[in-house]
């Protein structure tokens, strides 16, 4: 980077360190197969947009479409529904962060390989 010119002195530029930036992980076609992501982000990217079932330690199942997770484990849920109690109706809770410490199970809705929408 070049110098900045303050008041017609020339001002030298303190040279920034180089981080690595932020990786973000999506369900992106182009993405998708990106050799320098290990196998369990690849995992994670394909729950990307799924439906997840989330028990806390108080009991409750939240379940929600997962947008997003970081180290601490913590999850992001979209459109989540709380239960109290099972068979009962649900609370609309919207956008959810649940933090990882507080999860004790979580599953995720995978599709069922020998359904399809197709009648044959």
């Amino acid at each position: 980077m070049t110098n900045l010119s303050i008041t017609g002195q020339q001002v030298p530029l303190a040279p920034q360190p180089v981080a690595e930036p932020f990786r973000i992980t999506t369900n992106a076609p182009h993405q998708m197969n990106d050799p320098s992501l290990s196998p369990g982000r690849k995992k994670l990217q394909k729950w990307l947009g799924r439906v997840l079932r989330i028990v806390i330690t108080d009991g409750r199942v939240l379940v929600g479409f997962f947008n997003c997770t970081d180290r601490d484990a913590n999850i992001v849920l979209s459109m989540c529904a709380e239960y109290l109690v099972e068979g009962q109706e649900p609370r609309l809770l919207g956008n959810v962060m649940v933090p990882g410490k507080h999860i004790v199970s979580l599953s995720i809705d995978e599709p069922d390989p020998q359904s399809s929408l197709l009648v044959q």
